[in-house]
């Protein structure tokens, strides 16, 4: 096997590997998979809604920290896009804003969504320690941990499908959120996936992007292991604990 064919076959494996990661994304954790089935109460998919918002709104921190460490600059103008798509512009609210209106279809107000008063410590750490990632590493590190969009439409699709059967109450504009996200995933995924491929290109730097990747999906599991212990479980923070 010649030079260029290994190179080839390695690109090939190394891609293998990280799409292998797949089973680990969240889409398998019980509180999502409750989710689907429409096993949900109100009161657990506005909790769901609640803290997912604060990753929305760290989302925009992560691709700022990114881009600032960046010294290509093709690659910051293109992952500029990003940011822009949560934090919107002229034209277009963004990913962010969408995310508020999901909120309100569910049933929450904008003020009680933006307060974060919902967001659940596990939450705020799992999400400030992905955010951290981001901001302390290189950032062909932060491209890595942004590969879950590999796996990210699925869910989309999921929830598109499941939603206005099992949660007739819930608003139908509110979904708009994941419409949006289809096709985004998709094109953010495969620009991700590229820039890693083109990077990663020896052994230790594809585990170390193996490693990353798995540290992404951790954050997104450990998110919904603080609402299922919360909001499933009955065991909210300091639940023991006796009040003033």
């Amino acid at each position: 096997m010649g030079v260029a064919s290994q190179s080839a076959a390695g690109r090939t494996g190394f891609e293998a590997r990280l799409r292998a990661l797949g089973k680990y994304y969240h889409s398998h954790h019980p509180y999502q998979m409750m989710m689907n089935r429409g096993e949900l109460s109100r009161h657990q998919l506005q909790g769901w809604v609640a803290n997912r918002y604060y990753y929305q709104i760290s989302i925009p921190l992560k691709d700022a920290a990114l881009i600032s460490q960046c010294p290509d600059r093709a690659v910051r103008r293109h992952w500029l896009h990003r940011l822009l798509d949560q934090d919107g512009r002229t034209g277009s609210e963004g990913g962010i804003e969408a995310w508020i209106n999901l909120g309100e279809a569910v049933g929450l107000s904008r003020t009680e969504l933006i307060s974060e008063r919902q967001v659940l410590p596990g939450v705020r750490f799992a999400v400030d320690a992905y955010v951290n990632l981001v901001r302390w590493g290189s950032w062909q590190d932060g491209v890595c941990a942004s590969l879950t969009e590999l796996f990210a439409p699925g869910i989309h699709r999921e929830r598109l499908n499941s939603w206005p059967t099992h949660y007739p109450w819930v608003d139908p504009a509110g979904l708009a959120y994941f419409r949006s996200r289809l096709e985004v995933a998709r094109q953010d995924g495969r620009h991700g996936l590229a820039l890693v491929l083109d990077h990663c290109d020896t052994p230790a730097s594809q585990d170390r992007a193996v490693r990353i990747v798995k540290f992404k999906l951790e954050v997104l599991w450990a998110m919904l292991d603080a609402m299922y212990l919360a909001y499933v479980v009955g065991m909210p923070p300091f639940f023991n604990v006796a009040g003033d």
